[in-house]
C-alpha cells in the first residue's frame, strides 16, 4: 500500500510541476491575489485594533 501511495504522490507533484511550468502567469496571479488578501486581512486587523 506505502509503493502505491508513494507512486501517487510522485504523479501527483509531476503533474502539477508540469502545470505550473505551462501556466507561470496563472500561478503569478494566483499567488498575487493570497499575499494581497492576507495583507488586506492584516489592515483590516490593524484598523480594527485601533478604532
Amino acid at each position: 500500500m506505502d509503493d502505491i501511495e508513494k507512486l501517487a504522490k510522485e504523479e501527483r507533484n509531476a503533474y502539477f510541476r508540469r502545470w505550473r511550468a505551462e501556466n507561470k502567469d496563472k500561478v503569478r496571479a494566483i499567488n498575487m491575489r493570497y499575499w494581497e488578501k492576507r495583507a488586506e486581512a492584516k489592515f483590516e486587523k490593524k484598523v480594527k485594533e485601533n478604532g
